[in-house]
């Protein structure tokens, strides 16, 4: 299970739900969020455990930079492109039952490992494969046979257990889900991890795609294609800190893209908020 217990978050009552025998659960209060919480989250909210971002890739449609994606989702042309990661490092026996998803989790994860082996994997993902989910359930409605290959491929953990096959790794890894603050649950997951073992380090990769036209009206967050992936490791000095904060204006676009824009710049904070959470980012 996840040291913060985010395996099961229920976004209607903000609440994370964590059950581990012989441990006591611990209550802190967070704006917007006052429940029980496990002890490895408070740990992590109360240790200013510093990061440092050894080594990052983001691929989207709209661009490789994050500064210019972000240029372009502010913008007055912002919308979707159309386009694919290039998946070249990926075996093609593997990469053609892959969905686009998938391709886009991999590329940039293998390449973020390529020189950096990580003790711990997070993939992060709000939606996971809904796209692949939605055609099954087409089949399904439509009386046709279900490919097994997709079946097994439409799991939340998908991604992470083909990047362990990929990438030969024994090593942890956990999937996420928790919203629109999918990435910053990857980030306090990734800083309680790093906090027990502060000679460790962490992939963090954050992924999703466009979610289908019927299933948009159900959501209040622009969805953007996109791919990340990042190497995280503890310093004592420098490196960057993350604590809850409280809630300003929820923002429309993923949290990890804009969080790359702006490790690009030399400004000292950031502060991202969504569903009445808040998040803060300090160097």
């Amino acid at each position: 299970m996840s040291l913060l217990g985010s395996d099961y978050i229920t976004q209607n009552s903000r609440r994370l739900c964590w059950q581990e025998e012989g441990m006591r659960n611990e209550t802190i209060s967070l704006p917007g969020v006052d429940q029980e919480r496990p002890p490895g989250l408070v740990r992590a909210l109360k240790s200013m455990v510093r990061i440092e971002v050894e080594r990052w890739i983001f691929w989207s449609p709209e661009s490789s930079d994050p500064a210019l994606w972000l240029n372009h989702w502010q913008g007055p042309n912002a919308g979707s492109v159309q386009g694919d990661p290039d998946a070249g490092a990926i075996p093609p026996m593997q990469r053609r039952r892959m969905s686009r998803l998938s391709k886009m989790a991999l590329a940039t994860a293998l390449e973020a490992m390529a020189d950096n082996p990580a003790d711990y994997s997070i993939f992060c993902s709000r939606h996971g494969e809904i796209i692949r989910t939605r055609e099954i359930l087409s089949s399904i409605s439509a009386g046709t046979e279900i490919s097994p290959t997709a079946f097994a491929q439409s799991v939340h953990n998908t991604g992470s257990g083909l990047f362990t096959i990929l990438a030969c790794s024994n090593a942890p890894s956990m999937s996420m889900a928790s919203g629109a603050n999918t990435f910053a649950y990857g980030w306090l997951e990734a800083q309680a991890y790093l906090g027990s073992n502060p000679d460790h380090r962490v992939l963090l990769v954050d992924f999703d795609e466009v979610i289908p036209a019927e299933y948009q009206r159900y959501s209040e967050h622009q969805d953007c294609d996109h791919a990340m992936a990042l190497v995280l490791r503890r310093v004592e000095r420098g490196g960057i800190s993350m604590a809850s904060s409280a809630s300003a204006n929820d923002g429309n676009l993923p949290q990890g893209p804009q969080f790359l824009a702006w490790l690009e710049t030399g400004e000292q904070t950031l502060s991202l908020a969504a569903d009445g959470q808040g998040w803060r980012w300090e160097r």
